[in-house]
């Protein structure tokens, strides 16, 4: 899979994206922290979102936070790209 699949499965589910984002901007890497900054009321959909993240390669989880590997660092090179260029 390459960087284009990907956001396009990102994309997808606006919450798997909202994940994404919020670990990709450190705005949050700990799932409680996750749930809370997603505003969602259970732990399950975040988890969830967590293992898709993670079984798709775009992010590890190590102690408890989160964290994007090198192929999710891609993902969000590629989009904040294109975000810059619709600026232009």
């Amino acid at each position: 899979m390459g960087v284009p699949e990907d956001i396009n499965w990102l994309k997808e589910n606006r919450m798997r994206f909202k994940t994404f984002a919020a670990i990709a901007t450190k705005k949050a890497s700990k799932i409680r922290e996750l749930k809370s900054h997603l505003q969602i009321k259970d732990w399950w959909p975040v988890k969830l979102y967590v293992k898709d993240l993670v079984d798709r390669g775009l992010v590890v989880e190590v102690d408890g936070s989160c964290w994007l590997t090198e192929s999710g660092q891609k993902v969000l090179e590629s989009l904040l790209a294109v975000k810059e260029l619709e600026s232009i």
